[in-house]
């Protein structure tokens, strides 16, 4: 992802608001959860600048290891995280400054005259259609796959960051056919085995995603023992030792 998505009236304000600030002499604070886009709101308002862990940039300039004289402007990744705030800022004094957090503080408030924040991607549907997209684009083309993807798992629990984990995982595993997964089933194995593993150990790779995907498609635990041809106690076993469901 090269830029920040505004498809949504919220993310369309939240650039505007972005806009506003590059092209004034100020200080813009920028929070929301992990995966959001932060950083890239943060380059919507300073293209050129540089990105710093603020941590890592604080003790940069404690030890002298930095000529902040080299730039203009900075963006601050996380900067909830350095030690001495007055320090830190007092030798930012003459930079334009972009800081970003998971959290708003009104520590911070001194030093920054525009505070923005970004909702996660669940309450952005249309910005996070898009981004979608754009993440299933990207790994078809990756994975060179011209099978058709559907129903894509996606996991929104840390906003984009895992939905691009989860739609390039959709689509890989989408895209394989028996070949690609007997050989990678072939290299995890191997690596097992070279490590110890026993056939006994193993047996529950094959039979948790059976009964995983089993227990989706039949409705009753006598259904899938038909269907699976096995005998109804040793599935009851088998479901209890690997779910702990009777």
């Amino acid at each position: 992802m090269k830029k920040f998505i505004t498809i949504s009236q919220t993310a369309q304000q939240i650039l505007k608001s972005a806009k506003l600030s590059a092209e004034l002499p100020i200080n813009t604070f920028i929070h929301g959860q992990k995966g959001v886009g932060k950083i890239l709101l943060a380059k919507e308002i300073l293209p050129d600048a540089p990105v710093f862990c603020a941590a890592e940039l604080e003790k940069l300039i404690n030890n002298k290891q930095i000529d902040l004289g080299n730039y203009d402007a900075l963006i601050l990744e996380d900067v909830d995280n350095i030690l001495n705030i007055e320090e830190f800022f007092k030798a930012l004094q003459n930079h334009k400054l972009v800081a970003t957090a998971i959290e708003k503080n009104d520590k911070f408030n001194q030093y920054f005259a525009i505070k923005i924040e970004i909702p996660p991607l669940k309450e952005r549907p249309e910005d996070l259609e898009e981004i979608c997209e754009i993440y299933k684009k990207e790994a078809i083309s990756i994975y060179n796959t011209h099978v058709p993807i559907k129903n894509l798992e996606l996991d929104l629990s840390e906003n984009g960051i895992t939905l691009k984990q989860s739609i390039y995982k959709s689509v890989m595993l989408q895209s394989m056919n028996t070949k690609d997964i007997l050989e990678t089933m072939e290299i995890y194995l191997t690596k097992k085995l070279e490590s110890g593993s026993t056939y006994r150990d193993l047996i529950e790779v094959f039979e948790i995603p059976l009964l995983q995907a089993a227990k989706k498609i039949y409705k009753s635990q006598l259904q899938m023992a038909d269907k699976l041809e096995i005998n109804r106690i040793t599935l009851r076993k088998k479901i209890q030792q690997y779910f702990g469901e009777l």
